[in-house]
């Protein structure tokens, strides 16, 4: 028997049942008739966890080594779709898109990997990496499946999905946020020295590595 909830991690299955996952099970509170099933994950604690009301489908991850995702219809809830991607730890965020058979996921240590999916098909369209940069929220656009939102304690990155044909890739656009107190941080360019081009004085910018040390 299982009872509570997190204080997250909540979604609509459909107009009048939510969900949400409680330990080693995925809770289905009816809101009209009170009653309460739940749906056990048979490897052990649910991760990450997501649902979308639109088609009426759930997904979660277990966590494990070489954790699986499971996308399960509602409100069957049978033979589910098994997802399995490199991560090796634990997927912290997953997120559905309102149009279309898509969904995004986003793994912890080691790897920091976005991956888009069609869970339908079992098929990984495209996943790219951004080592240590750990996400706090994850998101499709509502009209466009192609773009995602990825939001981290200290920058929001857009994702866009490029296509052609059978062929995916993900491009990003990336923007810093201020910090507590409204202002920018300047960025280190490890690469290029701060530019001068301003002013003709200093002569063209060169990279770091071709300085010779005179000033």
């Amino acid at each position: 028997w299982v009872q509570g909830s997190s204080n997250k991690n909540f979604g609509f299955i459909n107009n009048h049942t939510v969900c949400y996952p409680c330990g080693n099970y995925i809770l289905f509170l009816d809101m009209e008739t009170k009653k309460t099933t739940a749906l056990q994950c048979r490897t052990g604690q649910v991760g990450a966890f997501a649902a979308d009301g639109n088609s009426q489908v759930l997904a979660f991850s277990d966590r494990k080594l070489n954790p699986i995702i499971y996308v399960y219809t509602f409100p069957e809830l049978s033979k589910p779709t098994e997802l399995k991607g490199n991560a090796q730890l634990d997927y912290t965020l997953l997120a559905f898109s309102s149009r279309g058979p898509y969904l995004a996921s986003y793994s912890s240590i080691p790897e920091f990997v976005l991956s888009v999916w069609n869970w339908q098909e079992n098929i990984l369209l495209c996943s790219e990496s951004q080592p240590g940069v750990t996400v706090t929220s994850l998101s499709f656009n509502p009209m466009n499946w192609q773009q995602l939102c990825l939001v981290s304690e200290s920058s929001v990155t857009i994702w866009h999905i490029e296509r052609s044909n059978d062929e995916h890739h993900l491009k990003q656009n990336h923007l810093n946020l201020p910090d507590g107190q409204g202002s920018m941080s300047p960025h280190t360019d490890l690469f290029f020295p701060v530019s001068h081009s301003e002013d003709p004085y200093y002569g063209p910018d060169l990279p770091v590595s071709a300085i010779a040390g005179l000033v």
